[in-house]
């Protein structure tokens, strides 16, 4: 009896031993809600000295993060990812410091050919190529030029708009631009290329120190001229959120430099009674780099008392256990649209310039302009690059981001990788620089004078 007691006893203990708890399912969301990373761009500026072993790491995280996450590999369908990555392992590895190490994996990733996916240096850095020289340069007919000269000492202005810059640092400026810039640079499509190296790459420098330049004048005479780089703050303050000026003829001009501030909206608002009276109304994004979309969308509903589309978009879905069922991917195909609700309507036409500096949240502005039909575009196509980046951390203090959403106009029109044409192709040209003209809003101006008495039903 007292066996058959003790066999009860243990196997009841067994039992209670084994027994499983309860799957959380909540924790087990939260567990993973926090297991990815959180993205930090630590502002340290010491210089960390990395082992290989960092190195190779971090070159693996930039390849993985772009492995599951990028959104545009079928742009490069012939780039066989993982065969670069071991390619670059030695070239990582062998990169004498942490300057060295991230041009690597800038080449690396410039295989991506997306502007939205880029490798970014350390803070120290940044901070120590923080100024720029005075003068803003484009490439315009197959030359180097000078659209404005913004500097405020007098022995530099005899450098004016519409020279050609031929030599940089002693070097022929293409050579040194090939040797440089583009080997680093991330870019969608030629466009946005050209306009990086010109806009933002040549000149940034240490604070203070000195750049010599050769010049062509139109008439062909060359000089010689050195400059001293300003903080870049400076060359920023020439483009506002937003201005506005009432042209010739009662046209509205209306600037909007940045949809990354909602400060933008407010701007537009307080604008909105002066700019309702005029006959017809310029937008000029030319020299928007985006932000976030929702900003320029607040505007364009005042445009128009109807919904719009704001364009598609397709998101990647990895799903671990779909490798097993052959099936690890689904694309999750979106579309939105907005909904006017404030109580300001502009029903009279309306033109919008674009370029090649035209990115990213004011190309989803441009997309939306077009859904709703209330005008022509002006001006040069698109830089070609929209989505939404994720961010990630690098050894040594750098950071890094990849494109995860694909988006195209609501029609189904392709653009990233390609740029929005605009309905009228205007090339600004050397001749019209020097005469500071601005050719791309002398033709939209002319062309919305014809449409004035025209109105949105």
């Amino acid at each position: 009896m007292n066996k058959i007691i003790l066999l009860v006893l243990a196997a009841c203990t067994l039992h209670t031993s084994f027994a499983q708890k309860t799957f959380d399912s909540a924790a087990y969301v939260q567990f993973y809600h926090n297991y990815w990373e959180q993205p930090h761009y630590s502002m340290d500026t010491t210089e960390v000295h990395l082992s290989t072993e960092e190195k190779i790491a971090g070159l693996g995280k930039a390849w993985a993060e772009a492995r599951f996450n990028f959104a545009n590999f079928d742009l490069i369908a012939g780039t066989n990812w993982d065969s670069l990555y071991q390619a670059y392992i030695p070239r990582v590895a062998a990169a004498p410091n942490t300057d060295a190490y991230y041009k690597v994996l800038q080449q690396f990733y410039q295989h991506l050919r997306d502007g939205h996916t880029t490798i970014y240096q350390p803070a120290r850095y940044w901070q120590k190529f923080a100024a720029v020289l005075p003068l803003e340069l484009r490439w315009v007919e197959g030359k180097v030029v000078v659209v404005k000269n913004l500097s405020t000492k007098k022995e530099d202005a005899h450098i004016k708009p519409g020279m050609e810059v031929v030599k940089f640092g002693g070097q022929p400026i293409l050579e040194y631009i090939q040797k440089e810039i583009s080997p680093y640079l991330s870019f969608s499509t030629p466009q946005d290329s050209t306009e990086r190296i010109y806009r933002y790459e040549l000149t940034p420098g240490v604070a203070g120190t000195n750049e010599t330049l050769e010049l062509r004048t139109a008439a062909g005479k060359t000089f010689t001229h050195t400059l001293q780089r300003i903080p870049v703050q400076q060359m920023q303050q020439q483009y506002p959120l937003a201005s506005f000026t009432v042209l010739k003829g009662n046209i509205g001009y209306l600037t909007l430099n940045s949809f990354n501030d909602t400060g933008v909206v407010r701007i537009f608002d307080s604008l909105f009674a002066q700019i309702s009276k005029t006959d017809a109304l310029v937008i000029d994004i030319r020299n928007n780099g985006g932000g976030n979309g929702q900003n320029g969308f607040e505007i364009l509903g005042c445009l128009t008392g109807q919904p719009f589309y704001t364009g598609k978009t397709a998101i990647r879905k990895y799903m671990p256990v779909g490798r097993a069922w052959n099936d690890p991917e689904t694309i999750d195909i979106s579309g939105w649209d907005w909904k006017p609700y404030k109580d300001q309507l502009y029903a009279k036409p309306v033109v919008l310039l674009t370029g090649a500096a035209t990115y990213s949240a004011a190309e989803d502005f441009t997309s939306a302009f077009r859904s709703i039909n209330r005008g022509r575009v002006f001006g040069q196509p698109t830089g070609g690059s929209t989505g939404q980046p994720v961010s990630f951390n690098l050894p040594g203090g750098g950071g890094g981001r990849v494109c995860a959403k694909r988006d195209y106009l609501w029609d189904g029109t392709e653009f990233v990788g390609i740029g929005i044409a605009p309905d009228v192709l205007v090339t600004p040209t050397i001749k019209g620089i020097a005469a500071g003209r601005d050719e791309v809003l002398d033709a939209a101006v002319q062309y919305v004078s014809t449409q004035k008495n025209i109105a949105v039903k």
